[in-house]
């Protein structure tokens, strides 16, 4: 009971005045909240280009569509996805394109999150498909129609919570900011090929930070929101470094799966040499599946033949059927999401 109120201390003092104190400390459930990232306000005085963000519409089949073991609680992943991208577009300050700015729809294809843990860590695997459409806001004219893919982990040491709930959340905002701002990330340099400067999380203090922090507010996460090869080519080499803290090794290999994309070069190394840790792992598996390319879908066709871990198997069994993570933007029609 001690350690249960400790944490709880902390907990509240870490992240107040950061995120709703939306927990389940205590209770039964496993529903978790998904909260999207508080950020750091635009005090750029550059001149930013508009983008309408319209909340995010619901998926056709609800029940086939939304997977949480557990449940979520409400508003749902709709809406905090909606709430997360928007807070990022605001902090990115994204500029260039056409003047008159876009305005983007999207749809709900898929949310999941996934939870597995050993005999040491718990994991946290989200999934997120958004079938969307932008057009110029000055003659409504479609410019891109498209899916934007999000995928990201986060890992934790089971012995510093009290209970498989806490972990469970603290897991999900961790991988919930990373996902929402990697999703409005590539909508703003990929998709509208816009240039902005990357965006930083709000935390109480530092305790906060080493809590909640996910992989991009890492040394490395300015380089991966950045989605630039030079920028992620500063953490190639840790990356490769079996020396260092898996965490950083991660982030750096996000980094690195964020640059990548079919029409980019590889740089990652020849032969990826997979790591031992699960957790960096993970984003190897990322970084091959954006970049997409019949050699990196066959690299990761031979590892799907050796994982053992059950998350990472699933996750490379899901690359698949959308030939991997790349962005490609479908010639516009007249259908209308």
């Amino acid at each position: 009971m001690r350690t249960r109120a400790w944490f709880s201390s902390f907990f509240h003092s870490a992240v107040a005045g950061a995120l709703p104190l939306i927990w389940m400390i205590g209770c039964g459930s496993s529903a978790v909240a998904l909260h999207p990232p508080m950020l750091t306000p635009n005090a750029t005085r550059e001149a930013t280009t508009p983008i309408e963000f319209a909340a995010i519409g619901a998926p056709t089949d609800p029940d086939a569509a939304i997977v949480v073991a557990g449940g979520v609680q409400p508003p749902g992943p709709a809406a905090a996805l909606t709430d997360g991208i928007r807070r990022e577009i605001e902090a990115r300050a994204f500029h260039g394109g056409e003047s008159g700015g876009y305005a983007v729809r999207c749809r709900l294809d898929r949310f999941a999150l996934r939870r597995d843990s050993d005999k040491d860590d718990g994991y946290a695997v989200i999934y997120t498909d958004l079938g969307c459409e932008a057009k110029r806001k000055g003659d409504a004219a479609t410019v891109w129609r498209g899916e934007l893919r999000g995928r990201t982990a986060a890992v934790g040491s089971r012995q510093f919570f009290p209970d498989a709930g806490v972990m469970d959340q603290v897991l999900a905002d961790r991988a919930m900011s990373d996902v929402t701002r990697e999703l409005a990330s590539d909508l703003g340099l990929r998709v509208l090929e816009l240039e902005g400067r990357p965006s930083a999380r709000l935390f109480a203090d530092q305790d906060a930070q080493q809590l909640l922090g996910g992989a991009d507010d890492t040394p490395a996460g300015a380089a991966a929101l950045a989605e630039d090869a030079d920028a992620a080519g500063k953490f190639v080499e840790a990356a490769h470094r079996n020396d260092l803290d898996a965490n950083a090794r991660a982030a750096a290999w996000n980094a690195i799966a964020m640059a990548s994309g079919p029409e980019r070069p590889w740089i990652g190394g020849i032969d990826t040499q997979l790591a031992d840790n699960t957790f960096v792992r993970f984003f190897q598996y990322k970084a091959l599946a954006r970049h997409a390319t019949p050699a990196t879908m066959r690299e990761l066709k031979t590892a799907r033949g050796k994982e053992e871990h059950s998350l990472l198997l699933e996750f490379l069994h899901d690359l698949e059927p959308t030939g991997g993570l790349g962005i490609t933007g479908r010639t516009p029609s007249t259908t209308s999401l």
